[in-house]
């Protein structure tokens, strides 16, 4: 059997205003909006990958600790061909980076953002 990437899923605080920042800062689209079982789902595509998005139910907690490793999600990564100048962008905007653009080695450059609900996301520059 094969398998293959469909999508990642995010419970939110908000999910209108995550979505919103995915959006503002990685051009994100909106594909669909539908519901399932009571529970609203936001769906955007970035770089042809495809995100759900929806709120916490009421008997539900969104973790948003980022100290500590966690066992779960770890982060998303987001890649793009000027890293300097999109993180410009990003603090501009008033982004929170929890790592500062630095060179990996001599083909990569990396820096870390803290996203909506704590949701931290790696952001990547391979030439």
């Amino acid at each position: 059997m094969a398998w293959q990437y469909d999508h990642t899923h995010f419970k939110c605080s908000d999910h209108e205003k995550t979505a919103a920042f995915f959006t503002e800062n990685f051009g994100a689209k909106e594909i669909a909006r539908w519901e399932t079982n009571g529970m609203p789902i936001l769906s955007l595509e970035i770089g042809g990958c495809l995100y759900n998005f929806s709120p916490k139910r009421a008997n539900e907690t969104v973790d948003t600790s980022t100290g500590t490793v966690r066992h779960g999600v770890y982060h998303i990564a987001l890649k793009t061909k000027d890293l300097e100048a999109e993180a410009a962008k990003m603090k501009a905007r008033g982004v929170r980076f929890t790592q500062e653009v630095k060179q990996l080695n001599p083909k990569t450059k990396f820096a870390f953002i803290e996203g909506p609900d704590g949701i931290s996301i790696e952001l990547l520059q391979r030439d």
